[in-house]
């Protein structure tokens, strides 16, 4: 499939900021205001895009820019009918793109927008794509990364040199980047700082320029100033824990009036059974220490917040190591794991058997979502590293009747 060839012309409009750059080497998308209240994101990318149809640059790759949720972004909140990065899951998407357009909500079409450009680029993408998805907090806090746990994930998320959070994506499901890393990509949400600060747009503009510096875009010395975007991140996440994972998240059930109560920021610090929000359940406390990450401070939204804890670098080198066929298919060794006979890629766990702490066991070799199952766990993981991109699959095949004929090389 020649790439060049069938390049789609994103053209100026509402939702691209911008796409610069020859076809044919590596692709990063980052997208801001996935939910319509973050503004930072895409603030981040017009400022870039201004200063790079002034000051070209020579651009080895593609880096396009788009809006993510620009009818909650007119109204300034985030979302209009549904969360627009809680939707992206294979069921949602085929119903989407076999029915019309007729009776669309708000966050149906701003899907159907966002496919009709990513769509054609998985189409004919010849290697991983990094998508970057630029989000905002609604407390105050530092920038970090939150990526799925697969090799390829790390190589841009270390480049960038903000705190790594393993495992948010895995309790929460439908993230864009969460099914764009399941396709095979490379799906990276960066947290720039609160919704409204000024730093928080010069952090992402950081972070940008770093991951198109990381991913091959651009060569190191056309970035103007690289070290002081290096050193801007260091400073900001000055003392903070290089890797962390998620231990706990607080989920809101609708009409609970969830209410965090004032003074908490991502990394702080907590104790188990601090006080940190009421609801209409009353007092709400946090089942283990660890540190406060998220803390809802707006109307919407059903994460209260999240605890998560650091993690050895240690680990994180040794589950590298102990990725791949060999090392994975010893698994259904260990007492009371079995492979799902439907699904080679889930494990079952009976923890009544289970001599280990089988958790600790399959994050190392890259099995963070677990979901119970009567009295069994089930493991599953992000689609791994492999030599080549798989097909399209079935729910976006719609997509490519809107492709333009492949052209000879």
């Amino acid at each position: 499939m020649n790439a060049i060839a069938r390049r789609p012309d994103l053209g100026a409009t509402e939702r691209v900021i911008g796409d610069i750059g020859p076809g044919g080497g590596p692709i990063v998308v980052a997208i801001g205001s996935i939910h319509g209240n973050e503004p930072a994101g895409t603030r981040a990318l017009e400022r870039l895009f201004e200063h790079l149809a002034v000051h070209p640059r020579p651009f080895a790759g593609r880096f396009i820019g788009l809006r993510g949720n620009t009818r909650a972004a007119r109204l300034r909140q985030r979302f209009v009918t549904r969360d627009l990065n809680r939707s992206w899951m294979p069921d949602n998407i085929e119903a989407l793109l076999t029915h019309g357009a007729a009776n669309d909500e708000d966050e149906d079409a701003e899907m159907r927008e966002l496919l009709a450009i990513i769509g054609p680029l998985l189409a004919t993408a010849e290697r991983p794509i990094v998508f970057l998805d630029l989000h905002s907090s609604s407390g105050d806090g530092e920038p970090f990364c939150v990526m799925a746990d697969v090799l390829r994930n790390r190589h841009i998320a270390f480049a960038i040199g903000v705190p790594i959070v393993l495992g948010l994506e895995e309790v929460i499901d439908g993230a864009m980047t969460g099914y764009l890393c399941d396709l095979g990509h490379v799906g990276l949400a960066v947290e720039g700082g609160p919704h409204h600060g000024e730093h928080t747009v010069d952090n992402h503009v950081a972070i940008i320029w770093l991951a198109l510096v990381a991913a091959g875009v651009l060569p190191a010395d056309a970035v103007p100033d690289l070290d002081a975007q290096r050193a801007r991140l260091a400073t900001a996440t000055k003392g903070l824990p290089r890797v962390l994972e998620v231990r706990h998240r607080h989920v809101i059930d609708p009409g609970d009036a969830f209410k965090m109560r004032p003074g908490f920021a991502n990394f702080m610090p907590v104790d188990k059974g601090r006080a940190v929000a009421d609801d209409r359940h009353g007092t709400i406390t946090t089942p283990e220490e660890g540190l406060m990450m998220l803390p809802l401070y707006q109307g919407q939204g059903d994460d209260g917040y999240f605890i998560a804890r650091p993690v050895s670098t240690f680990w994180l080198d040794l589950s590298a190591r102990l990725r791949g066929d060999t090392i994975d298919r010893l698994l259904p060794a260990l007492p009371g794991v079995h492979r799902d006979p439907d699904r080679p890629d889930h494990f079952i766990v009976d923890p009544r058997v289970a001599r280990v702490r089988a958790t600790d066991v399959f994050h190392l070799f890259g099995y963070r979502r677990a979901r119970s199952h009567g009295e069994h766990l089930v493991f599953s993981r992000r689609r791994p590293d492999l030599d080549h991109l798989a097909e399209l699959p079935p729910e976006l095949s719609p997509l490519l009747d809107a492709l333009p004929p492949a052209e000879p090389t």
